[in-house]
């Protein structure tokens, strides 16, 4: 399935970086839009949001495009209008501590709670180093996310 325009758009009210996807005609002709979202999500780079209006709050999208690197923030306009921001943050499973580190130095308290050193372990990604620490993997990465979300 391809996006029309008014699906599918750049923000061009000063909200750069922004592509807005409006999932709820597509729902409402009794379609499925999991493949668009994930299609236009690929090419949402980093510190760029994909934004996506439904007509009801879309739960499983935030661990599908959390373990992409999305982070999100939820907005209830309405009933049945719920609009999320997905901001691409970079951090996935396959991220090293180091690179979190460097990037999103607002991470740094996250990864200090849970003895992450940038010495020998800053190489290591953090599925490795959730599962060395004993933590759930998509609980640091979400709260990583969030952090990154939170210092922009």
């Amino acid at each position: 399935m391809s996006a029309t325009d008014s699906e599918r758009r750049l923000e061009a009210d000063g909200d750069r970086g922004t592509i807005a996807l409006d999932v709820r005609p597509i729902l409402a002709a009794g379609e499925e839009p999991l493949e668009l979202i994930l299609e236009t999500a690929a090419g949402v780079a980093e510190g760029e949001v994909l934004q996506v209006t439904a007509p009801f709050e879309p739960v499983p999208l935030y661990a599908v495009l959390g373990a992409r690197g999305f982070a999100h923030r939820t907005e209830m306009r309405g009933a049945d209008h719920f609009v999320v921001r997905f901001t691409q943050t970079g951090i996935t499973p396959e991220s090293t501590v180091a690179e979190v580190y460097e990037r999103y130095p607002a991470a740094a308290p996250i990864l200090a709670e849970h003895g992450f050193d940038l010495c020998c372990g800053g190489a290591h990604t953090l599925e490795f180093a959730a599962r060395a620490h004993g933590l759930e993997r998509d609980d640091l990465v979400r709260r990583l996310q969030e952090a990154a979300l939170a210092a922009d």
